[in-house]
């Protein structure tokens, strides 16, 4: 039951990845995945309804060793420019794999014994399985021990930190699990000891790396949902601009955090096509004081107003510029006012009045 319950975190992990990673590299996804399949197909539970313990061992141990290659991508993602991941070495280790396989699988009713466990084949099997994945984890864990020093505290830090460890103990799990003639020759283990106790230090790696995973998804499903809610933030002022001036509007892209970036960058753009419409006598129009993001809604107002009765002063300066870290924020503050201010209202209805054209109620908008 552990182990079903730990691949279906894993999956879980593996497939909020896909979703959230839409386009790009999906290395974490497919190391995931491979090792809640492995992990499934591995239970004691499926090797019983199977019949068979060697063929679920091979399934799992390759899926074992697409989980490293998956690891070993992300670790060449990080270089620039990125070194792709030949395919042939898993290829050329699955194949030998193999035929280890069905040299040794014949002979399954002498496991256990000396004779078998030192068979040519069983050697070279477990050396192929343990090298691959010792290696791709040792470069996983020096890149990924770089990644954490310069990241800032929080979730996701804390996550690298915990993938760490999963990796060490993952390789104390290779090591062991991956070498039981090894250890059978040098413990007193009995053959039906030793694998509940590699499934035990197997557990408790994937443990850790449903952990390290939720941390780090958590950091960018939270991330993901700031970003959605600044983007319904800024949706109005975003309309009205686009519709003055559907030239500022860039192509589509299906990413919530290059949208939020991409349409901070339109309005920016709207705002400074409208500054010449502003009316210089917009402050006399203010019966009192107001903040900035009101003031900045109240000059939109205005030079929409303005602009479709084909009236501009040009010349004018340009209005507060927030930095960028500041700026989403700062223009969702503005379209709310834009939306919700009564001094926006009065300027409007002021504008209107000064262009010559007739008042109108405010259309309601709403959330794209």
């Amino acid at each position: 039951m552990i182990s079903y319950l730990s691949a279906a975190l894993l999956a879980l992990i593996g497939l909020t990845r896909l979703m959230t990673v839409r386009a790009g590299p999906r290395y974490l996804a497919t190391f995931f995945l491979s090792m809640a399949v492995g992990l499934a197909v591995s239970a004691e539970d499926t090797v019983r309804l199977l019949g068979d313990e060697l063929l679920p061992r091979l399934v799992t141990n390759a899926l074992q060793l697409l989980a490293m290659r998956a690891l070993l991508q992300l670790v060449r993602s990080t270089r620039s420019p990125e070194k792709p991941t030949p395919f042939w070495p898993i290829v050329l280790c699955w194949a030998l794999m193999v035929l280890c396989y069905l040299d040794f699988a014949p002979h399954r009713l002498e496991a256990g014994t000396s004779g078998f466990q030192w068979r040519f084949s069983i050697v070279a099997y477990q050396v192929i399985l343990t090298t691959y994945a010792v290696m791709c984890l040792v470069l996983f864990i020096r890149t990924l021990v770089r990644s954490a020093a310069g990241r800032p505290r929080g979730a996701f830090r804390t996550g690298l930190r915990i993938l760490i460890c999963a990796a060490v103990v993952t390789i104390g799990w290779a090591l062991f699990s991956g070498l039981p003639s090894l250890w059978l020759e040098i413990t007193d283990l009995a053959d039906l000891d030793f694998m509940p106790r590699a499934r035990l230090v197997g557990l408790c790696a994937m443990v850790l790396w449903v952990l390290g995973g939720l941390f780090t998804t958590w950091d960018g499903a939270l991330r993901l949902a700031r970003a959605w809610r600044r983007i319904r933030a800024v949706t109005p002022l975003w309309k009205e601009l686009v519709a003055a001036h559907p030239q500022i509007a860039l192509p589509v892209r299906h990413d919530l955090e290059f949208t939020l970036y991409r349409r901070v960058i339109e309005i920016r753009d709207g705002l400074l096509a409208l500054r010449a419409h502003v009316p210089p006598q917009l402050g006399d129009w203010l019966r009192t004081p107001v903040d900035e993001p009101t003031r900045a809604a109240a000059e939109l107002a205005a030079a929409l107003v303005m602009r479709e009765a084909g009236r501009s002063w040009p010349g004018n300066p340009a209005g507060p510029h927030p930095s960028a870290r500041d700026e989403s924020a700062w223009l969702s503050a503005v379209s709310s006012a834009f939306t919700r201010s009564r001094v926006v209202r009065e300027v409007r209805e002021r504008a209107l009045a000064e262009a010559g054209q007739p008042s109108r109620e405010e259309p309601t908008l709403k959330h794209r």
